[in-house]
């Protein structure tokens, strides 16, 4: 899946490429130019970049277009429009089946024999707060800090906390060859 090299890693896009093309694609092949796969790994490519907005995305997609075509293969020689990431996120990608897909990808990160250090912490999501500080949506995140990759995350509901879905988070990922930090709070785990 990828390598290991000076503290990076190095994904191969022809297998994270595959494995995009395992989910559903739901548009209908009237106006469709380019396959789910191959926007999902520009936005994957892109966010791994620090782009997190389909204008930033699309902008970070043409100034690479020419490496983009090569690497990947694709028979157009334009890039999608920031309206097409902006759909296929809104009105394509199913949440669950993706997260289930980005789960068991990056869960055979560390089998090399090395060790990966993963870690878990508890936020609210940014712009989910209103008026009541106890509304909003408390996410866990069981992460790679090295990479910026999350592995899993799961909703921490509000009559829940934190360490009553730790199990669960860590039930997502492959657990060998990795050391899990935590919080103080999940010592009580133990």
């Amino acid at each position: 899946m990828e390598s290991n090299i000076e503290g990076g890693f190095v994904f191969d896009l022809k297998s994270l490429y595959g494995r995009l093309k395992e989910l559903r694609d739901c548009r209908k092949a009237r106006g469709k130019r380019y396959s789910l796969a191959t926007i999902l790994v520009i936005m994957f490519l892109a966010k791994m970049c620090g782009e997190d907005r389909p204008t930033g995305i699309a902008e970070w997609a043409r100034h690479r277009r020419k490496w983009l075509i090569e690497s990947l293969g694709l028979e157009r020689k334009s890039m999608p429009h920031p309206n097409t990431y902006r759909r296929i996120l809104a009105e394509v990608v199913d949440e669950d089946e993706f997260e289930a897909l980005a789960r068991d990808y990056f869960s055979h990160h560390g089998e090399a024999g090395y060790q990966v250090v993963v870690t878990m912490d508890g936020k609210v999501l940014r712009g989910t707060i209103d008026l009541d500080p106890n509304d909003g949506l408390y996410l866990l995140a069981v992460f790679l800090p090295e990479e910026g990759v999350t592995l899993a995350q799961v909703v921490v509901e509000s009559t829940q906390n934190e360490i009553s879905v730790v199990p669960k988070a860590l039930d997502y990922i492959n657990l060998r060859n990795k050391v899990v930090i935590g919080d103080a709070l999940h010592t009580q785990l133990v």
